[in-house]
């Protein structure tokens, strides 16, 4: 940068200088003059002192009593503040070029974000679906089995029935040893089957009540 901003004001001074003494100022001829530098730098320095040519002779056209040296100055301090200007310009671009680099990637970030968040839900939709499904399959068998518990809990209540009526028989005459033993044996059979049925209630109950948690968790990611 330092020697293209050196090469740039050779080329100004060299381009006064041939314009003093009646020479065109063309890039051979500034070449010619300050010794060095490449004819891309020197053209387009020699543009930018074409256009600053323009606006110092309407400027001296405009102040025509100012003195050359005042002239000058002025001159040099608005080189410098279009300079200042441009180099603002630059950084300010360059600024928000950094601020669009950076919003695009929190966008990116955020959309990454957003998609595996979509995934994680549908995976664990999936999980209540299956689990909903199994529970339905077991709540099924379940409910078959009781009622085959039912059916035998009404079986063993009379034949409970009947062994309390045979026993009645019996003790009437006189043989209520073998009736006794067939009632206690009823009894506990009956007893066994009726814990096993409020087994498998308790255990329908628990379904139920895990269906319908997995059913309002499903309906909260609807």
């Amino acid at each position: 940068m330092a020697q293209a901003g050196s090469t740039r004001e050779k080329v100004f001074t060299a381009a006064d200088t041939l314009l003093e003494q009646g020479i065109r100022p063309t890039q051979q001829a500034v070449r010619e003059q300050i010794g060095s530098g490449s004819l891309t730098t020197i053209n387009k320095a020699l543009n930018d002192w074409w256009k600053g040519l323009g606006e110092r002779i309407t400027r001296q056209q405009q102040h025509p009593e100012l003195p050359e040296p005042v002239l000058n100055i002025a001159n040099q301090l608005w080189d410098r503040a279009l300079a200042y200007a441009e180099n603002r310009f630059e950084e300010q671009r360059q600024t928000l070029l950094q601020r669009e680099a950076e919003l695009k990637g929190q966008v990116a970030k955020s959309e990454q974000g957003g998609q595996q968040a979509l995934h994680d839900l549908q995976s664990q939709n999936g999980r209540l679906l299956d689990r909903c499904e199994t529970l339905a399959n077991e709540k099924h068998e379940l409910e078959h089995k009781l009622l085959k518990a039912d059916e035998q809990t009404y079986r063993l209540t009379q034949q409970l029935d009947e062994a309390n009526a045979k026993l009645r028989q019996q003790e009437q005459i006189g043989g209520a040893d073998q009736g006794g033993e067939a009632l206690i044996e009823a009894r506990v059979r009956l007893s066994i089957q009726e814990e096993e049925l409020a087994r498998l209630r308790g255990r329908n109950e628990e379904l139920n009540r895990e269906n319908a948690m997995l059913r309002q968790q499903l309906q909260k990611h609807a």
